[in-house]
């Protein structure tokens, strides 16, 4: 992260919010925050423009009218990707699995999920989950959810669901009376070969 994106980024944050000149009063502290925003945002790996531009759309929405702190700055840049990339926030995790571990293991095993909440199941063992408690089952779920986020930062792709195979012949052989009782009749030949 350069010097000039950073400069411009605070033009920005300026045009923003109107009482800016209440957080930072001289040059001295602007160069000051600049130091720090930088250190913050290249830290949470925020250096990409598309992000940072996530940031500055939630910054408009915010209705504040002093900037935010670095750390809530990269938050809302976060959350925005999150959100493009269609995690959905931790609470709606939290409760669709906790919905999904109500079922039965058939029924759970149909439940088709979006790519980063399987993402968020493939981190739970879920032999161990069923023998939580619901306040160790949520702190469990998070616990997944919060590696979904680390493997998605680090530019992993989520695996893919398998698509499940229901009242289907995959094998396209249909079985007749007739093709069982001829099967049935090779089986005794062949036991009677190996005599």
């Amino acid at each position: 992260m350069d010097r000039k994106f950073v400069n411009k980024l605070f033009v920005r944050l300026q045009e923003i919010f109107p009482k800016w000149r209440e957080i930072w009063q001289s040059d001295g502290e602007i160069k000051a925050a600049k130091r720090q925003w930088t250190k913050t945002l290249v830290k949470h790996g925020v250096s990409d423009a598309q992000m940072i531009q996530l940031g500055l759309n939630a910054a408009r929405e915010s209705g504040w009218v002093r900037p935010p702190s670095a750390g809530q700055f990269v938050t809302w840049c976060i959350e925005g990707a999150k959100e493009k990339s269609g995690i959905p926030s931790k609470e709606n995790a939290v409760s669709q699995i906790m919905a999904i571990a109500r079922k039965s293991d058939h029924a759970r095993k149909r439940t088709r999920l979006c790519p980063s909440m399987y993402q968020v199941s493939r981190f739970i063992d879920w032999h161990e989950f069923r023998k939580l408690n619901s306040e160790k089952a949520v702190k469990a779920v998070e616990r997944a959810y919060d590696q979904m986020v680390d493997h998605w930062r680090a530019g992993r792709e989520f695996a893919e669901q398998p698509t499940m195979i229901e009242n289907a012949n995959p094998s396209g052989v249909t079985h007749t009376k007739e093709s069982r009782e001829a099967g049935l009749e090779r089986l005794r030949e062949l036991r009677e070969s190996l005599k």
